[in-house]
């Protein structure tokens, strides 16, 4: 199975580096082996959205491919596509699936415009980019110890993965992302700035410095949720929608 959907192609791209991904021919299995609780790290990728009478099927597959692995307590689904398709939405909420909307967008890296940062840019070092961990627990919704070590994990395997860039008020990582190159494509990772320092353009200065350091022939990509206000900032950065995907994850009771 080959995906239409550049953000499939570059989240496998990814995904292999640090787990596994198994092509079945008619759907795809991602395993993330030292992080079964990650829901977007163990998932199935289906080659088209499901339709009703179907939601049950991929649950089961899901069940017979990852599911009975200690830990996994979740079930997600991704399907390629590019158009926003959500498939039998009513069977899937009815099943106790949430679903999340995105929008990838595009860019060259010429087209990022640039911005005078308000606060000193540079690159992280490797063991600089484990404090990426703290920042991504400040900003998260969950702030217990189980969300705290799934950032402590997250961060660790962006080393040598993807080019990280921060900004700083003294020595205080305040904002943070990364950059993975994979062939052609060049996708962002964990786009994050603390609530205090928001609206004063460090998210636009970073996408600029780290749109300077890949390949100028590269697709810049990035994937955030529909309608927020990431995609604002990205759009004014520069970026354009180039295709919407839907996924959906059936959560721990």
């Amino acid at each position: 199975m080959k995906p239409r959907s550049l953000a499939l192609q570059t989240e496998l791209a990814l995904a292999q580096l640090r787990g596994r991904v198994t092509d079945r021919g008619d759907y795809i299995v991602v395993e993330t082996p030292d992080d079964p609780g990650y829901h977007y790290g163990n998932l199935l990728v289906l080659p088209a959205p499901p339709q009703v009478g179907e939601v049950a099927y991929w649950t089961r597959r899901f069940a017979d491919e990852i599911g009975k692995r200690p830990g996994i307590e979740h079930v997600t689904l991704w399907w390629d596509g590019t158009t926003g398709d959500a498939g039998a939405t009513d069977e899937l909420a009815a099943a106790g699936f949430e679903l999340e909307r995105s929008v990838v967008m595009t860019a060259r890296p010429h087209e990022v415009a640039q911005r005078e940062p308000a606060l000193p840019i540079r690159a992280l070092a490797a063991d600089e980019v484990l404090d990426t961990a703290k920042l991504a627990y400040a900003v998260g919704d969950r702030h217990d110890e189980s969300y705290r070590a799934f950032c402590e994990r997250r961060a660790a395997s962006h080393r040598g993965v993807a080019k990280f860039f921060g900004a700083f008020d003294g020595a205080s990582l305040v904002a943070s992302l990364g950059i993975a190159e994979l062939g052609a494509l060049a996708r962002y990772r964990d786009v994050q700035t603390l609530a205090a320092y928001r609206s004063r353009g460090l998210a636009s200065a970073l996408l600029a410095t780290a749109a300077a350091a890949v390949d100028p022939k590269s697709l810049l990509v990035i994937v955030t949720l529909d309608g927020s206000e990431a995609e604002r900032v990205y759009a004014n950065a520069g970026f354009r929608v180039a295709e919407r995907t839907v996924s959906a994850c059936k959560r721990p009771t």
